[in-house]
């Protein structure tokens, strides 16, 4: 698939591996948009991309960044975000920090850059680059590159190294990480959901908001996925679900994240297809457009273009609209978190789709709606109350204590009235006989 992890390797080596680029000196800087796949670790110059990211301007970041430093912090301070993936390049656009005592590697692909660089980058007020820009980036490598090259020198993706990194950032102390973020998917089995379902736990008891990506379409016959869900340009069939098959989006104690296809051209708002690049799932909760996203470069020091439609990419933009929201209510829950994201999406809490969930998430609408969410995850004042089918009933009229006695005043005048009626009727008959 285009950006959802393919099929782990026998022959891989085991653990985690944390990547480090040692930056030279200062290279020349030159502007023009260029895809960030065709950026290298060596990148002799420096590329600037020109233009403001299509996502963040239809996601209105600048104004919610706006708001967000109206309280006083730097958007998205205050909150750590891992990015469990290829490894994060060291940067002066981002802080990023990493697990001690992890030896360096250099990194060799370029999709943990590129989702570090659209939850945290630093931009300008008016052409953001990251969502949360203060928020600081825990890189969790968890594999080398999507189709490893030399399998004895570089780690594929593979669910145990996963969920290894799973592990550790639930060890942590509560508090250090706010928002993890997984951009890999991966054949579901029982034993993978049973293992997942133990570290989600430990996760929501030390309050981490997770996120992943629902996963995009296979497209190559090698994929493990392929068999169930590539269709080679082919309409999806009518129904198709994929959350019985994909790890680890599935799981309810993850927000699942779809991509849209949804894009800014000349600005105008294009509504897309992306049927034919993500999954349809179930699973979805919330959904991002990712077309012609900027973000960092695998060298670290250039911006550039992320020009498909991939779940990695909406996962991470969720993941830092979470970031700036659990920044500006720093005393709610993961939980709350959530539950403002899905109430202030542009769809629906009471019904979800399987290509946006609830919708698209609105960082604006997040920060600034007056919502008070319960421990539960239930939205004050917004949640939907199903009374069922019973047809409505006119209310019933109070009881009336003077009832009787106003009955039998009436009676009385009834006969009162009655009797003058008679006597005036009579008066005369009586007359002629006295006379």
């Amino acid at each position: 698939m285009s950006r959802a992890a393919r099929g782990g390797r026998a022959g891989a080596a085991a653990g985690l591996t944390l990547g480090l680029l040692a930056l030279g000196g200062t290279a020349p800087s030159y502007a023009v948009d260029q895809g960030c796949e065709n950026i290298a670790t060596d990148q002799a110059d420096v590329v600037t991309t020109e233009r403001t990211g299509s996502p963040v301007q239809l996601m209105q970041v600048a104004r919610a960044q706006q708001v967000a430093a109206e309280g006083g912090r730097v958007p998205g301070a205050g909150v750590t975000v891992a990015v469990l993936d290829s490894g994060v390049a060291d940067s002066d656009l981002m802080d990023v920090v990493r697990p001690a005592g992890q030896a360096a590697r250099e990194l060799v692909d370029p999709q943990g850059t590129s989702m570090a660089g659209l939850i945290a980058a630093q931009g300008t007020p008016e052409e953001p680059i990251g969502i949360a820009p203060g928020a600081r980036i825990l890189d969790v490598r968890v594999y080398d590159r999507r189709d490893p090259d030399d399998t004895s020198a570089e780690v594929g993706p593979r669910a145990d190294l996963l969920l290894e990194g799973l592990r550790y950032v639930a060890g942590l102390p509560r508090g250090d990480v706010g928002v993890l973020v997984v951009g890999l998917s991966f054949a579901r089995t029982p034993e993978l959901d049973a293992d997942l379902r133990a570290v989600l736990a430990d996760l929501a008891a030390k309050d981490v908001l997770v996120v992943a990506a629902s996963g995009d379409r296979p497209t190559e016959e090698s994929d493990a996925l392929y068999p169930e869900l590539g269709y080679d340009g082919e309409e999806p069939p009518h129904g198709e679900d994929a959350r019985p098959v994909i790890w680890p989006a599935a799981n309810p104690g993850v927000l699942a994240v779809n991509a849209t296809g949804t894009a800014l051209v000349e600005d105008e708002v294009v509504v897309g297809d992306a049927d034919g690049e993500v999954l349809r799932s179930s699973a979805t909760d919330l959904a991002a457009p990712t077309l012609d996203a900027v973000s960092v470069g695998i060298d670290g020091r250039s911006t550039c273009l992320l020009s498909d439609i991939s779940t990695a990419w909406a996962a991470a933009e969720v993941a830092g609209v979470a970031a700036l929201v659990r920044s500006a209510f720093p005393e709610e829950s993961a939980r709350q978190v959530v539950a403002r994201l899905e109430s202030t999406a542009t769809g629906s809490l009471r019904a979800s789709t399987v290509l946006t969930g609830h919708g698209v998430v609105q960082p604006v609408e997040a920060l600034t709606r007056p919502l008070r969410p319960t421990e539960e995850g239930d939205v004050g004042g917004t949640r939907v109350v199903d009374e069922g089918d019973q047809r409505a009933e006119a209310p019933q009229p109070e009881a009336d204590v003077l009832a009787s006695t106003k009955r039998n005043a009436v009676w009385w005048g009834l006969l009162a009235g009655g009797a003058l009626v008679v006597a005036v009727l009579l008066r005369p008959v009586l007359a002629r006989r006295r006379d």
